[in-house]
């Protein structure tokens, strides 16, 4: 009897392990490939490699036609973390691309949780059901910032 209850317990844990883990999408690319293949996507979709910044745990990437910044944060070429960030000269630019991201991302993902919600400084955490974590904040201060980091580890 113990034989077969292992055995069942042995068939489930080898189902419910090989499944395809899904993984959060930025611009359209899944986080689960590699850094290299995620980097050279990037790359034909306009942004510059930033090859002062750029070593061996991150790639810096430049897009000056967006005003947008993003570091492919990496262990082995396997990502970890994504920072999308984007900076503006006036605070109701980066609002309204604040507000045009959050719809965006409610829609996909549902409500977030809102950890700030003054007009300076927004936080808003996504429940992405286990592809990883997903953060988008709003820091107008002295220099807007629009700020989303992508994470493979679910919070």
């Amino acid at each position: 009897m113990k034989k077969i209850l292992f055995a069942v317990m042995a068939v489930i844990a080898l189902c419910a392990c090989s499944g395809e883990r899904e993984y959060l999408k930025v611009r359209g690319l899944s986080m689960g490939m590699s850094a290299k293949a995620m980097c050279d996507s990037l790359q034909q979709k306009g942004f510059a490699l930033d090859t002062n910044l750029t070593d061996e745990t991150v790639y810096v990437l430049n897009n000056p036609a967006e005003n947008c910044r993003m570091d492919i944060m990496m262990h082995n070429d396997t990502i970890d973390n994504i920072l999308e960030s984007y900076t503006a000269s006036y605070n109701d630019s980066t609002a309204n691309l604040w507000q045009r991201i959050h719809d965006e991302f409610t829609e996909q993902y549902g409500w977030a949780n809102m950890t700030h919600k003054a007009d300076l400084h927004k936080e808003a955490h996504y429940q992405t059901k286990g592809k990883g974590a997903l953060v988008l904040i709003l820091l107008n201060t002295y220099s807007p910032t629009m700020t989303i980091r992508y994470s493979v580890d679910p919070e």
